[in-house]
């Protein structure tokens, strides 16, 4: 898969975002806005109507210095416009459509809009739709908790792709809507060490913050409910990718689709069910980022308030006013022209030290952490030992590992057998069992004398697994199990 760059730049080339970089990126910002909202659905507007938005643009920033290639040297205003507009065509935000001598139009770029709308979201600073991610995430979950959305036996696999990638499309719209909360949280951090006194420090931490869109976001995440159920929809998508009829019907969706073979249908139903997982699993995350988030902002308004009320209180406007009094007494004068003054006040103590710069700030202790001088209650006995040594056995026992299942091919298929049925054996217990299970789980294992073995395990539900009532099975150490075949390859 090609890379993004290469992808990006495939389609919009090099000097795409190149205006963006310059000084005048506002102009170009503003001209691509207004002309985008006068183009409307048609895409497109007559030139010299063109060229009076990019005039009336360049006059609203007086104080943005244009480059030479962009009409700086030139004053009449509609040759400028003109040099503007040929740095915009250049750059391919714009492109021009000549019908004849006198019917000249400029048509509106299909990746400017995509590019707008991106600067749009980074300059959203308005919560009012931000209450919108909690019905996205709740219509998520209440369609995934529809009995048999992802059955493969129900739904062919064009509705199997569709569905997945009608989720994705909501809960990327929804966790874009969260990230804007975290980002309003952030501009009142901002807002919050820019106040000037306690009094709005106060108020923006309990008058706005505290009744703000984004608390409106938070309770809906966090006492609506939301979390739970979507901890259990995510619990379903990760039993679906583990699936592989579920996959194997939504490649077939894929394949469709998208005209495409059947190893890459394989790899887009897998990164698709893996994104829908992921996604709904990071939500969580997402949550406790933004809890982060407001328990910093609230730790910022208590220093901010402690600092305006406390450290800059009576004393400090005391010495600042005593400071000013002494530039105005001796304004004009140096330090060594005061070495003979006689000082307005003598200290009371014999050594005098004034500290200032990062010196004169408060250095919070250390405390060192209390020792634990305790001693244990006793020591580890013989039946501890052998209680831990037990245990240890028993996880051996029930573990699936390649030698066990080495160990029955080599009982059921000895040198010179190649293939045996699963109705053509018995197994006498629950350890065998475990074998058999191992044996179908690997498909090689290493044995005595540095050889290694091979093997291969087929049965009908490869073929049938949609029917499974349908499957025949063989009685084994008091369990029933699905009819396979074990071919011994080398």
């Amino acid at each position: 898969m090609k890379s993004l760059s290469r992808r990006v730049f495939q389609l919009v080339g090099q000097e795409y975002f190149r205006p963006l970089t310059r000084p005048s990126a506002p102009v170009y910002v503003d001209c691509s806005d207004r002309l985008v909202e006068e183009a409307g659905d048609a895409a497109r507007l007559p030139h010299g109507e063109a060229l009076s938005i990019i005039r009336e643009v360049i006059a609203q920033h007086p104080g943005v210095v244009l480059s030479e290639d962009e009409g700086a040297a030139l004053r009449d205003a509609r040759q400028k416009a003109s040099a503007f507009f040929n740095r915009m065509l250049a750059a391919g935000w714009l492109e021009e459509q000549t019908l004849g001598l006198q019917d000249r139009w400029v048509l509106i770029s299909p990746g400017l809009r995509p590019l707008l709308r991106l600067l749009r979201q980074l300059a959203e600073d308005d919560a009012a739709e931000l209450r919108t991610f909690a019905d996205a995430l709740r219509s998520v979950c209440e369609t995934l908790s529809v009995p048999g959305v992802l059955d493969p036996a129900l739904h062919a696999g064009d509705v199997l792709r569709s569905t997945v990638t009608d989720l994705n499309q909501r809960l990327e719209h929804a966790i874009e809507q969260l990230h804007s909360v975290e980002k309003l949280v952030s501009l009142f951090e901002q807002r919050q060490r820019q106040s000037a006194t306690a009094v709005e420090t106060l108020q923006v931490f309990y008058g706005e913050f505290g009744q703000g869109q984004h608390m409106v976001c938070y309770d809906a995440l966090r006492r609506g409910g939301l979390l739970p159920r979507l901890m259990v929809a995510r619990s379903l998508v990760a039993d679906a990718r583990d699936d592989v009829l579920v996959k194997q019907r939504l490649a077939e969706g894929f394949a469709s689709h998208y005209r495409c073979d059947e190893t890459e249908a394989w790899l887009l139903a897998s990164t698709a069910l893996l994104k829908l997982e992921r996604a709904l699993g990071g939500l969580r995350q997402r949550a406790e980022a933004i809890d982060a988030r407001m328990a910093a902002f609230n730790r910022l308004s208590q220093q901010r308030y402690r600092y305006q009320t406390e450290l800059r209180g009576r004393r400090p406007e005391i010495v600042k006013s005593f400071c000013e009094a002494i530039n105005l007494q001796h304004a004009g004068q140096r330090f060594r022209d005061l070495a003979e003054a006689t000082p307005d006040f003598v200290p009371r103590c014999p050594e005098v030290k004034f500290c200032f710069g990062v010196e004169s700030l408060w250095k919070k202790r250390k405390a060192r952490a209390l020792t634990d001088l305790s001693f244990t209650s006793g020591r580890a006995t013989a039946a501890d030992a052998a209680a831990v040594l037990a245990g240890w056995q028993e996880k051996q026992r029930l573990a699936l590992t390649p030698q066990r299942a080495a160990r029955l091919l080599e009982r059921l298929l000895p040198a010179g057998t190649q293939r045996i049925a699963s109705d053509q054996f018995a197994l006498t217990g629950i350890d065998e069992l475990l074998d058999l299970l191992a044996l179908a789980a690997y498909d090689h294992a290493p044995v005595a004398g540095g050889r290694s073995i091979s093997w291969s395990v087929t049965g009908p539900r490869r073929t049938d697994g949609l029917h499974p009532d349908t499957l025949p099975r063989d009685a084994q150490a008091g369990w029933s199990i699905d009819h396979m075949e074990i071919e011994r390859t080398r």
